[in-house]
């Protein structure tokens, strides 16, 4: 918001209000999630990062991102939604920037192929992939390193992922996207949370909770905005 406004954008009290109190939740939960862990842990990843690092990184990438996402709108603008076009070619022209770490990639790439195999007995049923049957005479299932299966799947849900961003900012403002974003985030922490069976901290359910409020309160404002567009066109 601090970027759009910069940008020359102006925003409604309930939007401010909203994007204040998403920050805050954010932040609270994220920070109570952090202060959560075990103390005795925390001793055996002394030689790790602090969290307040983390945040910074988080902060810059957030400012990159807002000031991407105004660049975007005014081109979507200019030129029409082409987000297709914007998905691929961003891309497409930020290949290049992994070639100095081709090394390490090659690298990480073999070793996920030695992972140990993930056995997925649903793929021995079908016709031409030529399997046979096992020492117990039992069908055998199609093997495939099970790091590269995870790898797989990560690059089909990031794609949904990236598609789906692409698409929203598309058809609405990039304060819009950047709140969903956030949104999402906890969400993903949250799954984190209940997926790793971590102790779900009193704050992070308050930061939920603010983050959803100031979602649901942004979402209202918006509507209100588009019910108010729709009249004023209707009278004339």
């Amino acid at each position: 918001m601090i970027a759009g406004t910069l940008y020359g954008k102006k925003y409604s009290r309930i939007q401010i209000l909203a994007v204040i109190l998403l920050t805050i939740g954010v932040i609270t939960a994220a920070w109570s999630d952090a202060q959560s862990k075990d103390s005795s842990k925390t001793a055996e990843r002394s030689d790790r990062p602090a969290f307040g690092t983390g945040l910074i990184i988080l902060f810059v990438a957030q400012v990159l991102s807002a000031i991407m996402g105004l660049y975007t709108e005014e081109t979507y603008k200019k030129y029409g939604p082409q987000w297709r076009e914007n998905l691929f070619y961003s891309h497409l022209l930020s290949l290049p920037l992994f070639l100095p770490f081709a090394p390490s990639l090659i690298r990480q790439f073999r070793r996920l192929a030695s992972s140990p195999p993930l056995s997925l007995p649903a793929l021995a049923h079908l016709s031409g992939l030529g399997l046979g049957k096992n020492t117990e005479g039992e069908t055998a299932g199609f093997h495939v390193p099970s790091q590269l299966a995870y790898l797989a799947t990560n690059v089909l849900t990031q794609y949904a992922c990236i598609r789906g961003v692409n698409l929203l900012a598309a058809v609405s403002s990039a304060l819009t996207v950047t709140i969903v974003l956030n949104i999402r985030k906890l969400v993903s922490l949250l799954l984190s949370i209940w997926l790793f069976g971590n102790r779900l901290a009193v704050g992070t359910l308050l930061g939920a909770i603010v983050v959803f409020g100031a979602g649901g309160l942004y979402s209202l404002d918006s509507r209100a905005k588009t019910s108010r567009v729709h009249k004023g066109s209707g009278t004339k």
